[in-house]
Formats: C-alpha cells, structure tokens, sequence
C-alpha cells in the first residue's frame, strides 16, 4: 500500500486455538479483545502500567514505552491497545517489522486486522463493520441481525 492510498480489508475468520496474542493495555478495549480471544481459545497475554487480573490471560504489570516495548516475534497477533497513540504506533511498527498481524485500538488504519461486530446464532456467526466510522451503528445492525435471525431457521452447517 502507498501513502495516501486506502486500506483493503478482505473478511476472514481465523481459527485461534492455541495461537499467541500479546495486547498492550488492558482498558476496555483491550479487556473486551482478551477476552474474545481468550475465549476463541488463543493464548493471551497482556501487559498494562495498572494491575489487571483477567483470568485466563497471562499478565505483566508494566509500563510500555516506546523504548521498552517487548519482543513480538513470537507472536500471531498483536493488538495496541494503550492511551497512548505515538506508543501504538511504536508498538504496530514493531510488530510489522517482525512480521506480525496488528490490529490498533486506536486508529484501525494503523494495523492488519479490525475487529467487526458480531452475533452468534446457533452455530452461525455475522459480522459487521463500519470501519470504525460509526461503531454505534454497529451494534445496532448487530442487535438488529440477532433479532431477525431469532425469528428465522437459519439452517445449521
């Protein structure tokens, strides 16, 4: 991609069981991403300045900077989730350069990977984004596909 030219996102859904995750702050949005993922069975590991027990997810107390940002090699995905925007973007370098997925809380612009919306029916699961623009939206077009496909046989795979 070159400068001023738009990200293209194509929609995959990846298998996460036993792949390593690092997430770099756990506010809300970083808190909601390991527990998805930690759920989706992936391997996660967090650290943040405060100290935020999640269970199931390994944590390190500690204060990134863009000096002191770990090694990220190892990783499958990871996602910058700090206050901190010159810090997040540090951080999607870094993995980048390591070849890493990234996703940025901040700014989705910033990484590989966005996180949709998303409802699971039965064994069925829709996804839907605005890219950000109007993340209200989406959990409206999410509550609204829950209720319709609640009141429809959506046929079982």
């Amino acid at each position: 991609m070159t400068s001023g030219e738009a990200p293209m996102y194509f929609p995959l859904l990846i298998n996460f069981y036993g792949k390593k995750v690092f997430i770099a702050g756990l506010g809300k949005v970083g808190r909601r991403r390991a527990q998805k993922l930690r759920d989706a069975g992936a391997v996660v590991t967090c650290a943040d300045r405060r100290l935020k027990k999640l269970k199931g997810v390994q944590f390190y107390k500690k204060t990134l900077t863009q000096t002191n940002i770990p090694p990220l090699k190892d990783y499958f995905l990871v996602i910058a989730a700090t206050n901190d925007r010159d810090l997040n973007e540090a951080i999607a370098k870094k993995a980048r350069k390591a070849g890493v997925l990234v996703n940025r809380a901040d700014d989705f612009r910033g990484g590989d990977v966005i996180f949709p919306a998303a409802v699971k029916v039965g064994k069925n699961l829709f996804a839907f984004t605005t890219f950000g623009r109007r993340p209200s939206s989406s959990k409206k077009v999410i509550e609204v596909l829950r209720n319709v496909i609640s009141t429809i046989e959506v046929e079982e795979a």
